[in-house]
């Protein structure tokens, strides 16, 4: 059995196990006040659309779509009012409205995903650093397992904190992903 070999799974898996554990409990608790975040301006968004009269739609409807926290429901009945032919009035006020919400929503739904995706992954990274630091007696026996399992902790690691990046990334987008074109942007004098 190579000594070298088993100290250094031993070690690797359980830095592994505790880092990603400790930045999966630091990433959660910025992912939930991020989440809080963006759950107020979702809120807020709503009730300035809603604020906006429209004929086609029933005030009373609309209070129990935002009180119900419908937000989902809301921005596709408006969408829908802002087709084309949908409806003979448009107010500017309510498609700025309806573009925040959408954002919002869409960027509520990126933001889960991302972290939901972040969290499996370090999960099952996790498990697998444990198992293996447990068996290190056992692989460190063989070589050549040894070291591939110690390449398939690290690389797995790596993925994690690649993982990490998009969340963060997706958490701290402020701005909607499409450019604005050449003729429509602000002129700076």
């Amino acid at each position: 059995m190579n000594a070298n070999l088993q100290s250094a799974l031993f070690y690797t898996m359980s830095t592994i196990a505790q880092t990603l554990s400790g930045a999966m409990g630091l990433l959660g608790a910025i992912v939930l006040f991020a989440l809080q975040e963006t759950s107020r301006s979702i809120e807020k968004a709503a009730k300035k659309l809603t604020e906006i009269p429209h004929q086609s739609m029933s005030p009373l409807y609309l209070r129990h779509l935002l009180t119900r926290r419908s937000f989902h429901e809301l921005a596709r009945h408006y969408g829908e009012l802002l087709q084309p032919g949908g409806s003979s009035e448009t107010s500017t006020e309510a498609l700025v409205h309806y573009s925040t919400l959408t954002w919002e929503l869409d960027h509520d739904h990126a933001l889960r995903r991302s972290f939901w995706t972040a969290l499996l992954a370090s999960g099952a990274v996790i498990a697998l650093s444990l198992i293996f630091c447990g068996l290190s007696p056992q692989l460190a026996a063989n070589a050549r397992v040894g070291q591939v399992v110690l390449g398939v902790g690290t690389l797995g690691a790596v993925s994690c904190l690649v993982l990490y990046g998009f969340l963060l990334r997706v958490m701290l987008r402020s701005t909607p992903q499409e450019p604005i074109p050449p003729a429509e942007a602000p002129s700076v004098r």
